[in-house]
């Protein structure tokens, strides 16, 4: 949740930044406000842009192509909204407004940035002195802009890093985390966090990898081109298998449908996903032909990839083209366990053992461990009788009970307290503190009539207890 309320902060300063820049290109550069001589600057973009003229503005045709191939790069992060979809509460109807609105933002901001940028300048100028931040250019072409607008175009390039790299750290970890759970990718990845529940392993090895290419790259044009090889696959791919869905499986229930679908009997085929399909496969082929780092390092990566998959199905025994089939099961009783605070009473059994699982069960959660020692007094002493040994052995037990819990950077608390019966005093404390869990150890015995095979103690915590109680019995195998 922070890092997407961080990410739409300031994916809203972006959006707002570069929509102000249109609007000022758009009044002092088009002048809008004046029909005659707005569509007399449109007719001059028009004639300028058509390929294959004699114009020095015109692109040649493969320049066109191979322009098509890094303009794909505007698209990072779109597939993220996808990936995410599991983790929406109505993804029927967010999912495809969110695609929408993503779209409709893509054309209005890259057509009306293009537009004011070859107003104000020549291709040309603007691919050599401004090559690297083509906003920076379009700012210091304004009027006052080189003054006031231009730092203000530096703090946005930052934030659409900033707001890409997260979107895809995003995205990809998501993907890995499902790649994980159908086993084409190691049971690593399927890690959450306890508390945060995030696909942590897969977060932190995209974080390590990510930085790893941009330290060691050299040309970043190098890792563009890498991405447009890897996008248009997977997007080609993802609306082939659209497609594929749609006719293996055509009365599956679909929330959302888009428009203009081609009817065959009973199967119904999106012109969308056709047209993104021949588009996505047209630029990936594109890419292998006017992209030669992008195309030798796709296909290393590709390669890798695959001899990866199959190392890790063989070990799983698994065959290659082999298809998981996760079932998820429904389980209404079903309810999360929270624990809080745990109450461990230590009587010399299996103390030690009590306490370490009591630490790991208390990391596990975010819970407090306090540790009681019970001292019983005789019904012929006063209860306030003062046992100097019993102390010293409660102290000690304490003190062990207390070092296992820094081992295990858990803080116990420690009491002692006297009483006639330990039983009762530990179930009055677990109600008093309000115990979520009590971790007891026993040493079984021969039950008989009137006695308990656990014990006295152990038999009325468990009957009388306000919360669960695990009994640890016996010790562990010796090797």
């Amino acid at each position: 949740k922070e890092s997407t309320r961080v990410s739409l902060l300031l994916a809203v300063f972006g959006v707002a930044t570069q929509l102000l820049i249109v609007t000022i290109g758009l009044v002092l550069l088009l002048e809008i406000l004046h029909p005659a001589a707005f569509f007399e600057h449109l007719r001059q973009l028009w004639f300028h842009l058509q390929v294959g003229t004699d114009h020095p503005w015109s692109p040649t045709w493969p320049q066109f192509w191979k322009g098509v191939g890094m303009a794909m790069v505007a698209y990072i992060g779109i597939e993220s909204i996808a990936q995410l979809a599991g983790e929406a509460r109505h993804p029927n109807r967010t999912i495809p407004r969110a695609m929408i609105s993503t779209m409709v933002t893509l054309f209005v901001l890259y057509f009306g940035t293009s537009s004011i940028a070859l107003t104000a300048m020549s291709p040309q100028e603007l691919t050599t002195h401004y090559l690297e931040d083509p906003m920076a250019g379009i700012a210091a072409s304004m009027p006052f802009g080189r003054q006031y607008l231009a730092p203000w175009v530096g703090l946005l390039g930052a934030t659409i890093l900033f707001v890409a790299a997260n979107a895809g750290l995003i995205g990809a970890s998501r993907l890995t985390f499902a790649m994980s759970e159908h086993f084409t990718l190691p049971r690593l990845f399927y890690r959450l966090h306890p508390r945060f529940k995030t696909p942590y392993v897969s977060l932190i090895a995209f974080t390590v990898i990510a930085g790893a290419i941009v330290t060691v790259a050299r040309n970043l044009t190098h890792i563009a081109e890498l991405y447009n090889f890897g996008a248009m696959l997977s997007f080609a791919l993802a609306h082939l298998s659209l497609l594929g869905l749609r006719i293996r499986k055509p009365d599956l229930p679909r929330p959302f449908r888009v428009g203009w679908n081609l009817r065959f009997g009973r199967v119904e085929l999106p012109v969308a996903a056709l047209l993104g399909l021949l588009g996505t496969a047209a630029v990936w082929v594109d890419v292998i032909v006017t992209k030669p780092a992008g195309r030798n390092l796709g296909v290393l990566w590709m390669g890798v990839g695959l001899v990866s998959y199959l190392w890790y199905r063989h070990q799983q025994r698994l065959p290659a083209a082999a298809r998981v089939e996760i079932e998820k099961l429904r389980m209404p009783e079903y309810h999360p366990v929270a624990v809080k605070r745990i109450l461990v009473p230590t009587r010399g059994v299996h103390t030690n053992d009590m306490v370490q699982f009591a630490a790991k069960v208390a990391k596990m959660h975010g819970a407090q461990v306090t540790a009681l020692h019970v001292i019983e007094i005789p019904p012929t002493l006063p209860l306030d009788t003062f046992f100097p040994e019993k102390l010293a052995v409660a102290d000690s037990i304490m003190e062990q009970a207390q070092a296992i819990g820094r081992e295990y950077d858990i803080p116990i608390e420690a009491q002692v307290k006297q009483s006639r019966f330990a039983g009762e005093t530990i179930v009055d404390l677990a109600k008093e503190g309000r115990y979520d869990l009590i971790i007891l150890g026993a040493t079984p015995r021969a039950a008989g009539p009137t006695r308990s095979s656990l014990g006295t103690t152990v038999e009325h915590v468990v009957r009388s207890a306000p919360g669960r109680v695990w009994v640890l019995t016996g010790a562990p195998p010796t090797v």
